[in-house]
């Protein structure tokens, strides 16, 4: 069964990069990231997942005019660590017993680091300007091709299947010291 219940939410990633120049056309980009993640079911606002991940994109870069650019290249992630939180308002008393006994708290609140899994990998493009010299803006769009989940078991009657992989848009400022 496939959902849409989810939709997308703000984020938060900083990094340091390198750039190693190849030609005068095109260059490497390596990163060291963090990532923080968050989503929510859409429609009832009562679930929300949120992530930290270590990233480390790998991008090539091809200069079309001395300030504009396009960039691509492999992404690995590794998820450091993640939570759920949850209110069940809907839930029978059967249902909450359930959810208490496997995850030890009162469903508002726990930890989802067992189900998830810990190394993802995708791909990310994007365009850049170069405004000022050290200072480039751009923007990126990053496809995940792992499923963050292994099967999760909810105590709600047996574990599903749960296929999510993380999707990314984003608009950064980079500044390059050197």
């Amino acid at each position: 069964e496939q959902t849409d219940d989810f939709s997308f939410s703000l984020g938060f990633n900083a990094a340091v990069a390198g750039k190693y120049t190849i030609n005068s056309m095109s260059s490497a980009a390596p990163e060291l990231g963090i990532d923080f993640r968050r989503v929510t079911n859409s429609e009832e606002d009562d679930f929300t997942f949120s992530a930290w991940v270590l990233q480390i994109p790998l991008m090539f870069r091809a200069n079309l005019t001395p300030e504009f650019y396009v960039e691509a290249g492999p992404e690995i992630g590794f998820i450091l660590s993640s939570k759920a939180e949850f209110e069940g308002p809907n839930m029978t008393e059967e249902e909450i017993k359930a959810f208490e006994s496997n995850f030890g708290n009162t469903m508002t609140e726990f930890n989802m680091f067992e189900d998830t899994k810990t190394f993802e990998f995708g791909i990310a493009a994007g365009l850049g300007y170069m405004v000022i010299p050290n200072l480039d803006v751009n923007f990126r769009f990053v496809m995940g091709f792992t499923n963050t989940f292994e099967d999760l078991d909810l105590g709600l009657g047996g574990s599903e299947e749960v296929d999510v992989q993380h999707i990314q848009i984003s608009l950064g400022a980079t500044y390059w010291f050197l």
